[in-house]
């Protein structure tokens, strides 16, 4: 544990490198490869769940590779057994990866708390974290209760379906049960092999066999110079990840909460901080074709995609990947505002902000800023360690 918590305050100190005005961006990016990564992740329990059914079916089967009804019941119940294991592990590592999502946003704004308020009031020395401090606040962060909250939020929205996240997830595990019991009924209907069987049943799960190479690629194997320059060209697209049947259903469960979850609290977060005047709406880079989220791009103040805070929500639908960024108030007159409020000057915002903080405006919330930093900068062992 101790190593972990060493490894990820050396990610937090990277967050340095980082200018004020891309945090949002870099949110995004970090976004990105999380979901990357949990595309990858989808796609291999699948493959893995697939290797087993054909190994169970076989093993079934009589002389002849066939499965009568008596073998193919037996097939059907340890089949249906492994499936309720395989999508446990799924639904943890999504439920745990909506709330990697829900915390980048509150790393954004811990970044930003530390320069333009802590600093300004502390010198670097004195705001500075201990590894004590650091460890603690990373098991047990300032923003936990209101991270719950949200999950929760997130989970009664309702979509066109007029349903809530679990029983979108019961669908989805429903939908490999049933891929199960169709295939090795019709299989011992047809009089079919063992091995056909399978083949379809791989059918049904749909994942891609090249999918975690390709995903692996995209996030640990690009250049420097693509990763400094931020390309995130192709990163949620290619043949490979596609997916079809539950594998997709998976995903597109899975993509559509993740972006949901950030998405409320960045909006939550941008109507909190004192010096975030506006949001501004951004197409993703793997935007495919025009739809509402160019309208609302094209839209806005000054036609540039700038609205108040709080006046697009998205995803705006299904595989949404677009975002927003904060249009900061001057960095000169928020500090020579919250001079004037340090000295007793009204400031509603800052009280609000306060009191969100828990009463003290002074404390560091760069502990916060774990998840932003590992996934913006970590590798593929500390990725995982966050999910599994």
């Amino acid at each position: 544990m101790l190593i972990l918590e060493s490894k990820k305050s050396k990610l937090i100190e990277r967050l340095d490198e980082v200018a004020l005005g891309s945090l949002d961006k870099v949110s995004f990016k970090a976004l990105l490869r999380l979901q990357v990564y949990f595309t990858g992740r989808t796609h291999e329990l699948m493959i893995e769940f697939g290797k087993q059914a054909q190994a169970v079916l076989l093993t079934h089967g009589d002389a002849d590779g066939i499965l009568d009804g008596v073998r193919g019941f037996k097939a059907q119940s340890d089949l249906l057994k492994m499936w309720g294991d395989t999508f446990k592990i799924w639904q943890d590592e999504f439920l745990q990866a909506r709330r990697e999502a829900v915390s980048l946003p509150y790393g954004v704004m811990a970044v930003r708390h530390e320069r333009l308020i802590v600093e300004s009031q502390k010198s670097k020395v004195e705001s500075g974290l201990t590894f004590d401090s650091l460890t603690e606040a990373i098991e047990d962060g300032v923003f936990k209760p209101q991270i719950d909250v949200l999950l929760n939020a997130a989970s009664e929205y309702l979509y066109g379906d007029g349903i809530n996240l679990s029983a979108r997830i019961w669908k989805v595990e429903g939908a490999g049960r049933d891929a199960i019991n169709n295939v090795i009924m019709q299989g011992i209907a047809d009089g079919d092999s063992a091995w056909n069987i399978a083949k379809k049943l791989e059918q049904f799960l749909g994942a891609g066999q090249n999918c975690p190479r390709w995903t692996s690629t995209r996030l640990y194997g690009r250049t420097a110079s693509d990763k400094s320059a931020g390309d995130t060209t192709g990163l949620l697209s290619g043949n490979d990840c596609d997916g079809r049947g539950v594998s997709y259903n998976a995903l597109r469960l899975a993509r559509t909460e993740i972006q949901k979850a950030h998405a409320l609290a960045t909006d939550k977060l941008l109507a909190a901080q004192p010096w975030v005047e506006k949001e501004q709406c951004h197409l993703s880079a793997a935007h495919p074709e025009a739809d509402e989220c160019d309208d609302v791009i094209s839209n806005g103040e000054g036609g540039n995609g700038i609205y108040e805070v709080g006046t697009i929500e998205y995803p705006l639908h299904p595989h949404c990947f677009c975002y927003k960024t904060a249009v900061m108030m001057d960095e000169k007159e928020f500090t020579s505002q919250l001079n004037g409020w340090l000295n007793g000057e009204s400031y509603p915002e800052m009280d609000e902000y306060k009191s969100m903080l828990g009463g003290d405006e002074s404390i560091s919330l760069m502990p916060d800023a774990a998840s932003l930093a590992v996934w913006l900068f970590g590798d593929e062992n500390k990725l995982k360690g966050l999910l599994q």
